[in-house]
């Protein structure tokens, strides 16, 4: 995998953009309406405009956006959101497992910290864990690989 990016409001934004629509396009990956990411991101219509505009116009696109027919994550885009759920994955379990906080608290931390770790620091978590393919929830861990 390409290098992380470094931490910082404006990159925590984008990943943030890539897991809604990773999310809401669901596994046969359809398209999302812009209104469907304002509701899931709390933000106005016109901030999610401009901001799907300039993650379509960007140098290696993380989305496909056409206007009024909704959006798609390109395939850097796919990676880079697969990511960020998988460190968020991996950071929940261990902070569950390992530094036993309460089920209910260990959401909120993961997403504060996901956007900031190293491959060595989630290669490092996962092989503490022992490589799991669960989270706390139930839900699915993505590989390393996407």
């Amino acid at each position: 995998m390409a290098a992380r990016r470094q931490g910082g409001s404006n990159t925590e934004s984008v990943d943030n953009y890539l897991k809604a629509i990773l999310s809401l396009g669901g596994s046969d990956e359809r398209r999302v309406a812009s209104k469907a990411l304002a509701d899931r991101l709390r933000v106005a219509p016109a901030s999610v405009t401009n901001m799907l505009q300039k993650l379509a116009g960007a140098a290696a696109p993380l989305v496909v956006y056409e206007r009024h027919r909704g959006v798609q994550l390109s395939a850097t885009g796919r990676k880079r959101a697969l990511e960020i759920v998988r460190h968020h994955r991996l950071i929940e379990t261990f902070l569950y497992e390992v530094l036993d906080y309460p089920i209910d608290e260990v959401h909120d931390e993961a997403e504060r910290l996901e956007h900031f770790i190293s491959e060595r620091f989630e290669e490092r978590i996962a092989a503490k864990l022992g490589h799991p393919t669960i989270d706390p929830h139930g839900q699915s861990i993505p590989a390393f690989e996407g």
